[in-house]
């Protein structure tokens, strides 16, 4: 009816499907650009039962009028200043305000935001089908996002493994998504999957987590055993804890520090639990491990080995974080050529 683009908060990703034509998925650091660009140019802002906490990424405040829709009084004008706070409800108060709604025969602002969303998708495809090694991990999330299927309940953990998860895996209409958006806790990711799988026995019930966060709670995949819970646990393995390491390095400048993990063989302790356990290495074999995994009848985990040096980018670089970014290899990383190289080759793939 607004003609509006829908920007999405974290854990609203499977609020509306990717596939929908009004949605620019994601916002914040692990969003898109165009959600970026609808924020900084929208003049009027209603905010659907969100609770986002990141203030920078709302427009300034007074460029945009805002109406809010909440079911808890007191976070009515928490994040951004409103003229209408209504208390409620967000799907009861829709439909009482959707009769008083006129369409709004002006598409230019939505058919804006779909162009750059056309583009978006396009980056994320072409970020998840490359084919060098070591293998990227947006090709595994992007293979993952392809096999789903349409009821999929999928937990997600916390670090660089958030970002792939929030951007190349597109929600389908049906499916779950969540991971924990509001403490960030490493290792909900098993824990998540595990009790999705005893709520709703019927569905695929998917974890994509990292190492870091996998090795934390990893015995707990024997009780999928011992309860013969068919989970499909997807590890991104690249030995580090990732989402501190770039912390360190593009907000602090520092070089990083502490982050490196002992390697393990999670397919072999998938099997030492009595389950099934799949190692990939090579984008081309993805998408055929990725089948063989998942029609497992039973638990089971597919270890991912991916590229450590792969950065998890925001959709836009702010000068500060590029003048940190620098600092930190000024100051000694000890991989700083490696993630350097990597970058500039990334950054040169994608203007190719």
């Amino acid at each position: 009816m607004l003609g509006a683009p829908i920007v999405k908060a974290l854990l609203g990703k499977a609020a509306v499907p990717d596939s929908s034509p009004f949605t620019t998925g994601g916002i914040g650091l692990l969003g898109t650009r165009p959600s970026l660009e609808v924020m900084e140019n929208c003049d009027t802002l209603l905010m659907v039962g969100t609770s986002f906490p990141y203030m920078e990424f709302y427009p300034k405040p007074g460029k945009a009028r805002a109406v809010q829709i909440e079911l808890d009084p007191k976070r009515v004008g928490l994040r951004y200043p409103v003229e209408v706070g209504l208390v409620g409800d967000s799907r009861r108060t829709l439909e009482e305000l959707l009769p008083m709604l006129s369409r709004k025969a002006d598409r230019g602002f939505l058919e804006s935001a779909q162009s750059g969303m056309k583009d978006w998708w396009k980056l994320m495809e072409e970020r998840g089908t490359r084919t060098e090694m070591p293998m990227k991990p947006q090709v595994v999330a992007w293979e993952l996002g392809k096999r789903l299927n349409e009821n999929a309940i999928v937990s997600s953990d916390s670090g660089t493994i958030t970002s792939w998860w929030a951007r190349q895996i597109p929600v389908k209409r049906g499916q779950m998504h969540s991971c924990s958006g509001n403490l960030a806790t490493m290792a909900c990711g098993l824990p998540y999957t595990i009790a999705a799988q005893i709520a709703y026995p019927e569905r695929q019930c998917v974890a994509f987590v990292g190492d870091g966060g996998l090795s934390m709670l990893m015995a707990e995949f024997a009780t999928a055993v011992k309860y013969k819970l068919p989970i499909r646990v997807v590890v991104i393995k690249n030995n580090t804890l990732g989402q501190i390491k770039w912390e360190q390095m593009v907000f602090l400048g520092n070089p990083e520090y502490g982050v490196d993990l002992q390697p393990i063989d999670f397919a072999m302790v998938a099997r030492a639990c009595g389950g099934e356990g799949f190692t990939i290495e090579n984008p081309a074999d993805c998408g055929r491990i990725l089948d063989k995994a998942l029609a497992v009848d039973g638990p089971v985990i597919i270890e991912a080995v991916v590229d450590p040096y792969e950065p998890p980018l925001p959709a836009h670089i702010t000068m500060e974080q590029a003048t940190k970014f620098a600092e930190s290899l000024v100051r000694g990383e000890t991989d700083g050529a490696k993630i350097l190289k990597t970058v500039v080759a990334d950054r040169v793939k994608e203007l190719v």
